[in-house]
């Protein structure tokens, strides 16, 4: 591609750089920046005295900007489900959107490897294991110049194979169990319900189990056995404390019912009194949250993290925790 300030004559098909406004008679006509400079608007331009033009001139191996976006764009979403569109390329951009609720998927070191291949090309994304909903945008692919040299396109396509995809939802049976002490006001409980059922409505579960026993030992693992019974995928324990050690009620009445502790505390804040854990039931699996106290409130906390991953059916290691530090102070 040639770019540069050339004479009005010969600047046929070259892409006009900057917006114009020229007169006709008495007429005002805007010209766009990107527009292709045709024999009229040539004539045009020396009517207003305009004898040399800033553009670019393509060669036979240049791809237009707005069909190079496009062609990664195709290529860049995985080749399974992605449950992603595409946008119509403009002014060498082009966007792409979720098309449902759910958790975006993709390798940060694939994406950077994209980015490498040339300055001419950026491909910027939202966060991986971002929650989006449906019509978000999660990622936009921007030509720098008008026009990418088609082998250079041809090695970004290459490395975005596969890149993004949006894991859907899965519909879960999750039960809310809630201790209480004397000093536990029914008012904190029933607030907690409430918002957790509205936090669980953006994940698609749209009812809940709800118990509530006192904060003992033996009290809280006989409600955790009853939801075992009733077939939970997922069993959430608001404590009427926030759980300080591995020994304290809630670890205490996971292990009573032969549950694992999986993790006990998160580097995100808030949330870092979080505790993981599981229950084997024959061969299922069910999961397990000692919840922090911050996950009373509405706001985006480390166990949204966690219930997001949990309902896209994606596991958990202490690696994948460990790694939520890095952003994790929200």
């Amino acid at each position: 591609m040639i770019f540069g300030e050339i004479r009005t004559e010969s600047s046929l098909n070259g892409i006009l750089s900057t917006s114009l406004v020229l007169y006709e008679d008495k007429n005002i006509i805007k010209v766009k920046k990107g527009t292709i400079i045709n024999q009229n608007l040539i004539n045009l331009l020396l009517k207003n005295d305009i004898k040399l033009v800033t553009c670019a001139k393509l060669d036979k191996d240049d791809v237009l900007e707005d069909k190079a976006v496009y062609e990664i764009s195709k290529n860049i979403l995985s080749s399974e489900q992605s449950n992603l569109n595409i946008q119509d390329p403009r002014h060498g951009r082009c966007n792409i959107v979720s098309n449902i609720n759910g958790l975006l998927m993709f390798d940060p070191e694939q994406l950077f490897l994209i980015n490498s291949i040339t300055d001419e090309i950026g491909v910027a994304s939202l966060k991986p294991y971002s929650y989006v909903k449906k019509n978000k945008v999660i990622a936009s692919i921007k030509a720098i110049p008008f026009a990418i040299n088609k082998e250079v396109l041809k090695k970004i396509i290459k490395t975005s194979n596969n890149c993004f995809k949006v894991l859907p939802f899965q519909k879960k049976n999750v039960h809310l169990i809630q201790s209480r002490n004397q000093n536990t006001l029914e008012k904190v409980l029933e607030k907690t319900v409430i918002i957790t059922k509205k936090r669980l409505l953006n994940c698609g579960i749209t009812r809940i189990s709800e118990k509530k026993c006192n904060h003992d030992i033996k009290s809280l693992s006989s409600e955790i056995q009853l939801s075992i019974n009733e077939n939970a995928d997922l069993i959430l324990v608001f404590g009427a404390s926030a759980i300080c050690d591995k020994n304290d009620v809630i670890p205490n009445s996971l292990k009573k019912i032969n549950g694992k502790i999986l993790r006990l505390g998160m580097p995100v804040e808030p949330g870092n009194l979080m505790l993981l854990g599981e229950i084997k039931n024959g061969n299922k699996t069910i999961n397990f949250i000692g919840m922090p106290g911050c996950a009373r409130s509405p706001k985006e906390n480390g166990v949204d993290w966690i219930l997001w991953r949990i309902f896209c059916g994606l596991g958990i290691s202490n690696n994948n925790i460990n790694y939520m530090g890095n952003g994790g102070l929200l």
